[in-house]
């Protein structure tokens, strides 16, 4: 069982999931200040704190100049 509540106790049987990607590995769980009450994983609530908005599901690809 997952969960994406920042208040609920992880156990064995209930592991944390990103409310925005839906990880669920992780180095760090990371609290929404958008979602309040939601857990990030850590690429998620880095991108938040430094752009204020969730973060894309994909980035767009660089060109590269030839």
């Amino acid at each position: 069982i997952y969960t994406e509540d920042a208040a609920t106790k992880v156990t064995d049987r209930i592991r944390r999931r990103c409310f925005n990607c839906y990880t669920s590995d992780t180095s760090t769980w990371r609290r929404s200040n958008i979602a309040v009450g939601k857990v990030l994983c850590n690429k998620c609530g880095l991108f938040e704190r430094t752009h204020q908005r969730p973060r894309p599901e994909q980035f767009p690809h660089k060109r590269t100049s030839l």
